[in-house]
């Protein structure tokens, strides 16, 4: 007679070749498995998409194929049981096992690139310019980076991960806050030699101030924030996105307002400087929602941790 064999935490266990496996349904084991592991079945709805509902539905089937009750029903949420505790010990690895045999399946047979959407500027000024080093270190890795539309979701657009600006927390399965958007004005260092010095706001209110038109009242904002006793100022000159802004601020043209993270690399590569040191934060935040099923995922991983270090330098 052939055996196979059955690994486990207890060992390792003789079972026959025609012996049918006795798996419960998998959206119920999934939806067990995530309540147990976030604590929450709130949080469980979040990483799977779906309602909390949904989630209490499906763990209650789960108890119906065991014929176990899993949870203790309590004001404060569910409890496991015992009989809970020991199932979730047996099927956590189990699930680990899966999820990374998949990923290393899907990883060698896939050769679509890594797609991740932001807007152009941000690509253009920040992104780009940076990705010479996350490429060194992944050279295997092929990336696609996007742009257009300007507004999409990760559910069904084949996009692994997006870098969205929100002033509240994007609701998704994967959610990180990058950084605060604050605004700082920025000319170029031949432009403050010849037009310097500059000692405070009204000084810089006085000068040819550079704007973007998506952001027509940028100025009259952060001179209220900094308390200008003066009237609101009025633009010399507008480019409809901040890249063209920050290009006319470095050619000598005048004084633009700087959106971290547009001007961040100029600045600290001497092309732009700022003429008062007078940021104030806008309320508004870059965040990085990454896709929880995408065939990517380890690169996705890579991405994620990659952009999260970029960011840490802001604060």
């Amino acid at each position: 007679m052939c055996l196979m064999f059955r690994f486990t935490q207890a060992g390792i266990s003789a079972i026959h070749p025609s012996m049918p496996r006795i798996i419960p349904p998998l959206h119920a084991l999934r939806a067990f498995e995530a309540t147990c592991r976030l604590g929450l079945q709130s949080a469980a709805a979040g990483e799977l998409n779906v309602s909390a509902s949904a989630i209490s539905h499906q763990i209650r089937v789960l108890e119906r194929f065991l014929g176990a009750v899993l949870f203790h029903r309590t004001p404060s949420g569910p409890v496991l049981t015992r009989d809970g505790d020991a199932y979730f010990r047996r099927i956590s690895g189990a699930l680990d096992i899966l999820s990374d045999a998949t990923a290393e399946r899907l990883a060698t047979s896939d050769d679509t690139p890594l797609a991740i959407h932001m807007f152009q500027s941000l690509a253009n000024l920040w992104f780009v310019p940076q990705l010479e080093r996350f490429l060194d270190r992944n050279p295997d890795l092929r990336v696609i980076v996007q742009t257009m539309p300007e507004h999409l979701t990760l559910s069904g657009s084949g996009i692994d991960a997006m870098i969205v600006y929100a002033r509240d927390k994007p609701a998704g399965p994967s959610v990180d806050h990058m950084f605060e958007e604050t605004v700082v004005p920025v000319c170029s260092p031949a432009y403050l030699a010849r037009r310097g010095p500059i000692r405070d706001v009204e000084d810089i209110l006085g000068h040819k101030l550079i704007a973007s038109a998506v952001y027509a009242d940028e100025w009259r904002i952060w001179a209220d924030a900094m308390g200008a006793a003066i009237p609101a100022p009025r633009p010399h000159l507008f480019f409809d996105n901040r890249a063209n802004v920050l290009e006319a601020a470095r050619e000598g043209l005048g004084i633009a307002l700087d959106r971290r993270p547009f001007g961040t690399l100029q600045r600290s590569r001497g092309a732009l400087v700022c003429p008062l040191d007078a940021a104030r934060p806008t309320g508004w935040s870059y965040w990085l929602m990454c896709s929880d099923s995408s065939p990517h995922m380890q690169s996705v991983q890579k991405l994620r941790k990659w952009v999260l270090a970029l960011c840490k330098g802001f604060d």
